[in-house]
């Protein structure tokens, strides 16, 4: 009988097993940041809302606000953190798998795929742990992803999710001021994102990431400013928590 060897680990403490890392992973989610105890009893009142995701136009100010709303709230944020995980698991380098993020697959491999399995790039694949990463941080809870469709990947009764858009003269000035280039190159760039993600969304999840009707909260930072808009989301996740659960009444003294 062949000995069993006890899978190895990662630098984020994941176990390397091909069948123990989605369960690992939410192991290791809930261990850093519930504050909900693992034997609470079935009666315990779920929040209303467990992720909060962000859907965000380039240079909006997305990824500050997941920021700023996990300090807030005391939630693990996701978003570079997500490809640090995805080129680990794949073993490539990060940039190689930045490269990749929300990329929508191309027709021709859309078509190849199940016919020929040689033709599974490394792009299917980082769909593919970017899929089951998504579902295990949505299991785990009380975590805030930016990007990557995962709003649309979510169950919706227990997702915040969350649109923050701007006007496209703010969202350039932002680009510009925060990666050092011209106005014209910072809006270049920032429709150039815009499509990516688009066609990202309309290729994977079959949506319009444009659509209001797909999200709680529509946020407008350049009228807001960033400030509100992390007051806002951290409100409403605070607004659908439980509330804190009454002591039973005393019974009534018996009449002498």
């Amino acid at each position: 009988m062949t000995p069993e060897v006890a899978p190895t680990t990662g630098p984020m403490g994941i176990a390397e097993g091909p069948k123990g890392w989605a369960s690992s992973l939410v192991r290791w989610l809930r261990g850093g940041g519930s504050r909900r105890s693992e034997d609470a009893g079935p009666a315990e009142r779920v929040p209303r809302f467990r992720v909060v995701c962000i859907s965000r136009e380039a240079g909006a100010g997305g990824g500050t606000i997941g920021r700023l709303v996990g300090t807030r709230l005391g939630w693990k944020v996701y978003d570079h953190e997500l490809l640090e995980a995805i080129a680990h698991r794949m073993e490539l380098p990060a940039e190689e798998v930045r490269a990749l993020d929300e990329l929508a697959p191309s027709a021709v491999q859309d078509w190849l795929l199940p016919w020929r399995e040689e033709y599974y790039a490394p792009h299917e694949a980082y769909l593919d742990h970017l899929a089951k990463l998504i579902q295990a941080i949505g299991q785990a809870g009380e975590s805030v992803i930016v990007g990557r469709g995962a709003g649309f990947l979510l169950p919706r009764d227990s997702t915040l999710s969350v649109r923050v858009i701007a006007p496209m003269k703010a969202r350039a000035r932002r680009m510009a001021e925060r990666l050092g280039i011209s106005a014209r190159t910072a809006r270049r760039a920032a429709r150039d994102l815009d499509r990516r993600q688009d066609r990202f969304a309309r290729t994977m999840h079959r949506v319009d990431p444009s659509d209001p009707h797909r999200y709680d909260l529509v946020l407008d930072t350049d009228s807001l400013g960033l400030s509100i808009a992390v007051e806002l989301i951290v409100r409403a996740v605070e607004a659908g928590q439980p509330p804190p659960a009454r002591p039973p009444k005393p019974e009534p003294l018996p009449h002498l």
